[in-house]
């Protein structure tokens, strides 16, 4: 498997120009996108082209869009893709030395490459939907017991 470094390509930029083209079509396209409905584009140029494009694939171009709209730097990673731990503690938001420690506990898989830590983003993203999720049931926790105790 590759680095991060060896499969990302450079974050694209939208231009001026493209930015003005992509609020455009993020703002035709997004009720459409948010009805999940699968659909079939023409491309005006050549009538006889028809792409058929799944509900699912649209949501995310419209999000590629909004983001180009705001000339927000986008790039895609794939998702067998491996961070070094530098990479994945920033992906996450948390210090280095905190992310080695998760993963030495065994709380997030990870592979030596010599004596460096990699891991994969499917790996990363799966700890920070459990992660999120536990939040979230603590919180419940916390907003039961307040109302429980009268402290609402």
């Amino acid at each position: 498997m590759l680095a991060l470094m060896d499969q990302a390509k450079h974050p694209f930029i939208a231009s001026d120009e493209e930015a003005v083209i992509a609020r455009e079509a993020a703002a035709r396209l997004k009720p459409i996108a948010d009805a999940k409905q699968n659909v079939r584009l023409r491309v005006m140029e050549s009538a006889d082209v028809v792409v058929p494009v799944p509900a699912r694939l649209l949501s995310l171009l419209v999000e590629i869009m909004s983001a180009m709209a705001e000339r927000k730097p986008v790039s895609f990673i794939p998702y067998d893709a491996e961070l070094t731990t530098q990479q994945a503690a920033d992906f996450l938001m948390v210090s280095r030395p905190y992310l080695i420690n998760l993963l030495e506990k065994g709380e997030l898989p990870f592979r030596r490459v010599g004596t460096h830590r990699r891991i994969r983003v499917v790996d990363i993203h799966e700890f920070r939907a459990k992660s999120l999720a536990q939040r979230d049931t603590a919180i419940d926790k916390i907003a039961t017991l307040s109302q429980e105790m009268g402290l609402d």
